[in-house]
This record gives structure tokens, C-alpha cells and sequence, in this order.
């Protein structure tokens, strides 16, 4: 394992007080409703092209938007490039529906789900080494981003699953900032600050061994996170997106309105047999409404098969 050794210089206390305003400021940037969705989705589509460049996916961010935005498409059979885009969202997915501002703790168990969901790796290494990453991390008082940064790093060192090292480690920074209620409304892209900078990005993590201190890749990761977020704050203050999409592609046919109003109440939840009952509609109709909502990022699924259900996010 890595030395886990690093300090808190004046240069990453900076970054770290630049990342809590630029939090701040995108926080209390008032959006509308629809264009808070759109943004959002645009983050999505770029997160998911970036990161799986890193990858060496040539997919364009238009495939990506076809390919997780049709629904009815994924019965069918994909090329391994388009099976990569929908797990990394379905990883994605998991981070942001189970572990947004959570209250439990990271497990092993926990990144090897997030690698077995994204990548279908196998986790080869011994468990009690990530356990050991996890409860030193969790049990410090860090800021969240120092948090995600080290883990990326120590997961990249582990190497620990059979497929998808590099993706599950970088997921996993995700993870750490979605627990700690570091999600930014779902703006923050830290993958294409990498992917912009390939050679930056693969000599800061190659020179880890070297340095036997994790303080200038820490610095390194901040500053990403500072750049990226910079770039979304002005994203939204200008409401930029892409126009790969119709406007109406967000809008919702009444029933699907209905169902977003019925799941104000607390505690409130919606499946498929309830949307047909009460719309006297067809088990594929439901199916197709749900998902809508669920691809919109507007409902969070819960279980599997016959036994999911959908709340409000």
C-alpha cells in the first residue's frame, strides 16, 4: 500500500477555501426548475463522455445521449463501447440514489458493488486492504475532497478488481463527494480536467512511488475540482448547454406530472402495478413513464425486478 502521508500546505487550504465558495455561490444560484434539469443532464452526458475517453470510448457525446435517452433500446443487443456508457451511468446512479448525503459508512462491499455495477470486474485483491483504506479515510476529519482525492489514488495503487481499475477509482472520488453532500448539484465533471491534461493527470499518479507523500496529487486533484467548478458556475449563470436535444425532449405529458405531484408527500413512493391502476393504463405504458422519470433524473429507482419501486429525488 501507499504511504498515506500528505500535509496540508497553504496552496491545498487555499484550493479547499476556493472549493466551499464556488459550493456556496452554485448552491444559491436560483434556476429554474426546467433549467436546472437540463443542466444537470448536460453534466451527466459529460461526465460519462469524459470519462470514459480516459478509457479510450470514442463514442461522441450524441451517441451517449441516444444511448441514454431511448429507453426502449436496451433489450436489444450493444457493442462493448455502448454497454460501457449505460454501466458508467448505472454506477452513477448507484452513487447518486443510494449514497447522497448518507449517514452509513463506505464499505469494502460497497466500492466492490460500484465496480461490479460499472465495470463487472472482480475484486481479486484482499478485502481487509480495502477495509483498511476505508476506515482510515472515514474516520478522519478531512475535507470531503481530500477524501476523494486519496481515494482515487490508494484504489488506483490497490488495483485490486479483474476489469475496470482506473474507472472504480475515479467513481469512487464521486462516492466519497456524494456522502459528504459534495454533489454540487450535480454539476461537477472533474474527469475532463484529466482527460484535458492526459499527460499532468498520468505523471501526477506515477509520481506517487516516487514521493512516498500524496500532498502535490491531493493538490492536484483540488485544483481540478476548483477548475471544473469555476467552469459549471458559469455554466449555469449563463444557463449554457447543449442543444443536442430538443427542448421538449424535458418536458412531461400530463400523467407524468401527476406522478411527480403524487410523490410530494413524505415518504411517498410509486410502482408499476400503482401507475396502472390508477391511470388505467397498460404494464408497458407505466413502464415507459417511470423510466422517462427515472433517465430524467427526476425519481430514484429502488430494488430489482418485480420489486422496484420509484421515490422523488
Amino acid at each position: 500500500m501507499i504511504n498515506l502521508s500528505y500535509n496540508l500546505s497553504p496552496n491545498l487550504k487555499g484550493l479547499i477555501q476556493e472549493t466551499e465558495n464556488l459550493r456556496s455561490k452554485i448552491l444559491l444560484t436560483p434556476l429554474s426548475p426546467g433549467t436546472e434539469l437540463r443542466l444537470r443532464w448536460n453534466a451527466m452526458v459529460r461526465r460519462i463522455h469524459w470519462s470514459l475517453l480516459l478509457h479510450e470510448n470514442i463514442l461522441t457525446k450524441a451517441e451517449i445521449i441516444k444511448l441514454i435517452s431511448n429507453a426502449s433500446q436496451r433489450k436489444r443487443r450493444f457493442a462493448d463501447e455502448e454497454k460501457e456508457v449505460i454501466d458508467y451511468k448505472k454506477g452513477m446512479d448507484y452513487i447518486s440514489q443510494q449514497w447522497l448525503v448518507s449517514p452509513k459508512n463506505i464499505t469494502s462491499k460497497t466500492i466492490i458493488t460500484l465496480n461490479e455495477i460499472a465495470c463487472h470486474g472482480r475484486f481479486k485483491a484482499a478485502e481487509s486492504s480495502l477495509k483498511q483504506i476505508l476506515d482510515y479515510l472515514q474516520t478522519s476529519s478531512e475535507h470531503p475532497v481530500i477524501q476523494a482525492a486519496i481515494v482515487q489514488i490508494v484504489l488506483l495503487d490497490l488495483n485490486g478488481f479483474s476489469h475496470g481499475n482506473r474507472r472504480t477509482s475515479r467513481l469512487a472520488s464521486y462516492l466519497f463527494l456524494y456522502k459528504f453532500g459534495y454533489d454540487f448539484r450535480g454539476f461537477l465533471c472533474i474527469d475532463e480536467y484529466f482527460k484535458r491534461d492526459l499527460t499532468s493527470y498520468q505523471e501526477k499518479i506515477q509520481a506517487i512511488s516516487g514521493s512516498g507523500n500524496l500532498t502535490l496529487w491531493i493538490e492536484y486533484f483540488a485544483k481540478g475540482v476548483v477548475n471544473q467548478l469555476e467552469k459549471a458556475l458559469n455554466d449555469l449563470l449563463t444557463e449554457k448547454y447543449s442543444n443536442d436535444l430538443q427542448k421538449n425532449f424535458f418536458e412531461l405529458n400530463d400523467r407524468q406530472k401527476e406522478i411527480m405531484s403524487l410523490l410530494d408527500q413524505p415518504n411517498a413512493v410509486i410502482s408499476n402495478k400503482k401507475v396502472q391502476k390508477m391511470f388505467k393504463v397498460s404494464q408497458i405504458t407505466a413502464s415507459r413513464d417511470l423510466s422517462r422519470l427515472s433517465t430524467l433524473g427526476l425519481l430514484f429507482t429502488h430494488g430489482k425486478g418485480r420489486s422496484v419501486y420509484y421515490t422523488k429525488i
